[in-house]
């Protein structure tokens, strides 16, 4: 996905990068990569089973293995010199993302999270929407799905707490738009169990399943808004998502990440119906505008809904990614989602799990810090006394 989202970059003429080096111990994935960037991009890129082989040639380092490789591969990167961009959650644990912002500023690097869902043309319409007023001061943010059910999500590895665990790979999406549309959040509260202690693969190989996937969560946020989560990965068919913002002005719903499907904003008194049009919604925003990468790749700067498949789609959210990315380290400038705001939103959804714990409501400050820990601990000390963890398949 992200040798598709350079793909994307070179086809628009704004390719930052050369690709120099695919890393992984597992020979034939390092083959697959380095066919699919020469299919792709015209350049076959080296191939290594190791960090260590490729950071002294680099500039920067992009890291898609599982959460539980996060920190060891990115210090490394970092020790060496190079900027560092880690998929979501930014690592396994709230303490090894910290560690890994303290690294990046020893050594001045820049630390980026590839965060894409706040990129999507709808969400940044959103953004600017809930920004200039439209809905009137929000109040409420409700953010829930049901989906999943009783088999293997992506990957079995994402069902196990070692690996960080499949609320924690999904719902830091849903934490970092949390704080995206609404600001820093100052206190989580929140419930968790595990539905499905085992999920089927499309084999129907049995896999072991001890990550929970049905957590609900409650927020403050420092405005006074509050906000309520629900993540039901367990659900059967037919599966929802509902995405709103309520304001003491108006309402504003948000279409499922990835579709292109409009928003839909209703005020008291406006039109007959109270809903907006698409062109009303443009006309309360008239300073919106995509970025220009963004714009380039989505094919226009004031967007009310776009129509790509969730292949090409996905593909230019990641472009835009590693576009800030190269931004970043151009200009010496923080990424738009940066190590901190990473933590943030690995604390935030960990929050819900270590809120679970207490019985009660968890300050974002101890999160962030740290201090609040011991689900956490349930699952890193695991990985310590077990050497669980060391591939990206969970083996």
């Amino acid at each position: 996905r992200h040798i598709r989202g350079l793909e994307r970059l070179q086809r628009v003429g704004i390719l930052p990068f050369r690709l120099c080096a695919v890393c992984d111990p597992d020979r034939s994935r390092a083959d697959q990569a380095q066919d699919l960037a020469q299919r792709l991009l015209g350049v076959r890129p080296g191939g290594y089973a190791a960090v260590d082989q490729i950071v002294g040639d680099s500039d920067a380092v992009d890291v898609t293995v599982a959460p539980a490789l996060h920190e060891s591969i990115a210090i490394t990167a970092l020790l060496a010199g190079c900027h560092v961009m880690v998929e979501k959650p930014m690592a396994l644990t709230v303490r090894q993302a910290i560690h890994m912002n303290q690294v990046a500023h020893r050594q001045g690097r820049i630390l980026a999270v590839a965060e894409n869902y706040r990129r999507d043309p709808m969400n940044r319409l959103g953004k600017a929407l809930i920004d200039s007023g439209a809905i009137g001061s929000p109040y409420l943010m409700i953010q829930g799905s049901s989906s999943g059910g009783g088999g293997v999500i992506l990957t079995p590895w994402r069902h196990l707490k070692s690996q960080g665990g499949i609320a924690a790979d999904m719902g830091v999406h849903y934490a970092d738009l949390f704080e995206y549309f609404l600001g820093p959040v100052t206190h989580v509260a929140g419930m968790a169990r595990v539905v499905e202690a085992t999920r089927k693969d499309a084999q129907g190989t049995q896999h072991m399943a001890d990550a929970e996937d049905l957590v609900i969560g409650n927020l403050r946020f420092d405005s006074g808004a509050m906000g309520n989560f629900i993540l039901n990965l367990a659900g059967r068919a037919p599966g929802w998502f509902y995405r709103a913002v309520f304001g003491t002005g108006g309402t504003l719903v948000l279409p499922n990440d990835r579709t292109g499907h409009p928003v839909h904003l209703w005020r008291e008194g406006f039109r007959q119906s109270g809903e907006a049009s698409e062109a009303d919604l443009l006309e309360m925003v008239p300073e919106f505008a995509l970025d220009p990468t963004l714009a380039l790749l989505f094919g226009g700067q004031r967007l009310t809904r776009y129509e790509r498949d969730w292949a090409e789609t996905d593909a230019n959210l990641i472009a835009s990614e590693l576009h800030d990315f190269a931004a970043a380290i151009a200009h010496g400038e923080s990424p738009e989602v940066s190590g901190e705001q990473g933590v943030r939103a690995l604390a935030l959804i960990h929050g819900f799990l270590e809120a679970d714990r207490t019985n009660g409501e968890v300050p974002m400050d101890d999160l962030i810090s740290g201090v609040v820990h011991a689900y956490q601990d349930s699952f890193a000390n695991a990985i310590h006394d077990t050497g669980v963890g060391e591939r990206g398949d969970g083996k």
